[in-house]
């Protein structure tokens, strides 16, 4: 942990991201599930819970890629996704509000969330990969940081390294976590201070977690 005297003090850990891809290239356990985490579908408040939300179940945090597949593309007669028209599935209109969703509007159709949910659809909703890459490691930089007096934020970058030797910037769909209310941190991990003091920041990518 970093100590500051005269600023606000940081450890971050940082999560890998879902880059866009080509339809073809899509692979749910890594792609889609970190959308699905990074949206906050599989929260514990949201179709993580238990028991899910409005008939529709995920596993808490993304733990089962196997069982969310069949739940996105088999549950419900198969009705979350369209093929035939990406656009129009049910898993894309609640996300982005076009139709009611008691979860708010949790990505827009300009985003590269959306923009990969669309490309896995029309690439035949194909379920996860035995021989994919598993996330092995992530890299943050920086991996802390102090914040002093007049400066009030910081931006970090995370890259998740993989099991086939690849890596990737994730930066932008990690989750994020505050262990306290001295900062603030966005969707992008950009953490801004509230009030002087320490905090510790969890960031959450597939199976990785780093505080």
């Amino acid at each position: 942990m970093i100590r500051l005297a005269f600023g606000f003090s940081l450890i971050l850990a940082c999560h890998a991201s879902a880059s866009l891809a080509r339809a073809s290239d899509v692979e749910f356990a890594i792609d889609v599930m970190s959308v699905l985490s990074k949206s906050g579908c599989n929260a514990g408040t949201c179709h993580g819970n238990l028991n899910g939300k409005g008939g529709f179940k995920l596993s808490l945090r993304g733990q089962d890629a196997i069982d969310d597949f069949r739940s996105l593309v088999f549950a419900s007669r198969g009705r979350r996704v369209n093929p035939t028209a990406p656009e129009q599935s049910l898993l894309l209109q609640k996300a982005t509000g076009t139709v009611p969703h008691r979860g708010g509007i949790r990505f827009t159709p300009d985003s590269s969330h959306y923009r990969v949910l669309v490309d896995w659809i029309r690439g035949g909703s194909k379920g996860p990969n035995a021989s994919a890459p598993q996330v092995v490691r992530l890299e943050v930089d920086p991996p802390e940081a102090i914040v002093a007096a007049p400066s009030s934020h910081i931006q970090f970058r995370t890259r998740a390294y993989f099991s086939d030797g690849s890596s990737r910037e994730v930066t932008n769909d990690a989750c994020y976590e505050l262990s306290n209310l001295n900062a603030n941190v966005d969707a992008s991990g950009s953490v801004s201070r509230s009030k002087f003091g320490e905090t510790t920041l969890i960031v959450r990518y597939l199976q990785q977690q780093v505080p």
